[in-house]
């Protein structure tokens, strides 16, 4: 014969504790991003000290988390302006035309955002950037051209206006990358 065994709900504990563990979870994961951010704020200040010269600008998609005090400036390169087939392009929307000046005038400018984890580098820095750079460069060498009266030549061979993409782009989007930078700087 069987014993009765008193069978109390088995959902219930598991309920409160998969809540229990959710909260830990969340906690765990608030605590760990913060951690995260706040080593790489480390490496942006290590970074900047390398560079003392240089102005230091924290996108405003996510750079501001990781620059704090550090930042002289803000920027706002979004990533979608970079990549896909139909928007590598040069947003008129956001010239981003005192970084320009900040590079013209410094030499250069170093620039703070962030990416989702998983992935090597964010889109506003390796397509976005670079292409708002290229846009910049050829209109620069344009005007050279016109102020110094030189009919013949559309530009400036001494400027570089050649797009500088980081390696692992892939070819096929680096092609279609290049296709279209010169589309934009008439706007400029």
């Amino acid at each position: 014969m069987c014993d009765t065994v008193n069978l109390v709900p088995f959902h219930a504990p598991v309920q409160a504790l998969s809540k229990t563990i959710k909260r830990r979870d969340e906690k765990k994961q608030l605590r760990d991003s913060l951690l995260s951010i706040a080593e790489d704020a480390k490496f942006v200040l290590s970074i900047k000290q390398l560079y003392p010269a240089l102005p230091l600008l924290a996108n405003l998609r996510c750079g501001l988390w990781y620059t704090a005090a550090q930042h002289n400036h803000t920027c706002y390169f979004k990533s979608t302006d970079g990549h896909g087939p139909s928007h590598h392009d040069f947003s008129i929307r956001r010239l981003n035309a005192h970084v320009a000046r900040l590079c013209a005038t410094k030499g250069g400018a170093l620039i703070v955002d962030a990416t989702r984890r998983g992935k090597r580098f964010p889109d506003a820095l390796a397509k976005t950037v670079p292409i708002w750079a290229c846009v910049w460069n050829r209109a620069i060498a344009n005007t050279r051209c016109q102020r110094k009266g030189d009919l013949n030549e559309t530009t400036d061979s001494s400027w570089d206006t050649t797009l500088h993409l980081p390696r692992h782009v892939s070819k096929n989007e680096r092609e279609n990358i290049e296709k279209r930078p010169h589309e934009g700087g008439a706007g400029v």
